[in-house]
């Protein structure tokens, strides 16, 4: 009974995890509270508990920068905390094989001392646009964490918005939303340092693709 139970749950849930949410992402910023989240395109608002956030302005057009966001097996070459990041064996070359529902598997220093860490992932937004009510195009690239328990233990997605600023230039904004689980407490603990991440990621994409 508690089987059928669990696995009623897993599937409710992964439901809603199917679930679009339309938007204007370029009309988001950082959150000014640390009580305050953002929207992700999986998993809407409801159930958000913290967003960890960054933004900068990167001197590149809007379809370069997503070209390094996707491009997952380079990380390694400008991302200052992740060791490698995993993809399928028939993704060859990163973005060009990249497809909505690729597993990954990121491999990162620093989140907890002396330790690498590892985190399931699936690609869920590659190559999505659209125009804010500011008139400014945007792109939009995303993935989720597979905690392999249907969202059960933990959610969370990472969306990056780039919007283009239309002189060449464009404003990204970078952030992950958690949500209700039931080791999302103890994924709580970790903020400070998930934001220090998310900070240094901003810097190291802009170095990265300025030179």
């Amino acid at each position: 009974m508690l089987c059928q139970l669990l696995a009623t749950a897993f599937a409710m849930i992964g439901a809603v995890a199917a679930v679009k949410h339309q938007y204007d992402y370029s009309s988001l910023s950082c959150p000014s509270s640390g009580l305050s989240t953002l929207i992700t395109p999986t998993y809407g608002k409801d159930g958000a508990v913290f967003t960890v956030c960054s933004s900068i302005t990167i001197n590149a057009p809007a379809t370069t920068i997503r070209d390094v966001v996707i491009d997952f097996k380079s990380y390694y070459l400008w991302n200052s905390f992740v060791v490698s990041v995993s993809v399928p064996s028939n993704v060859t070359k990163t973005p060009r094989d990249d497809y909505v529902g690729m597993p990954m598997t990121f491999t990162t220093s620093g989140l907890i001392k002396g330790f690498n860490t590892t985190s399931d992932e699936v690609l869920t937004n590659v190559d999505t646009g659209g125009v804010g009510v500011n008139g400014k195009p945007y792109l939009l690239v995303s993935w989720r964490y597979n905690d392999k328990l249907g969202g059960f233990g933990a959610r969370a997605e990472h969306p990056v918005v780039i919007v283009d600023l239309g002189d060449g230039s464009s404003w990204v904004l970078s952030y992950e939303t958690y949500y209700v689980g039931l080791v999302t407490p103890l994924i709580a603990l970790l903020k400070s340092q998930l934001q220090a991440q998310f900070d240094a990621q901003s810097i190291d994409l802009k170095t990265y693709i300025e030179g």
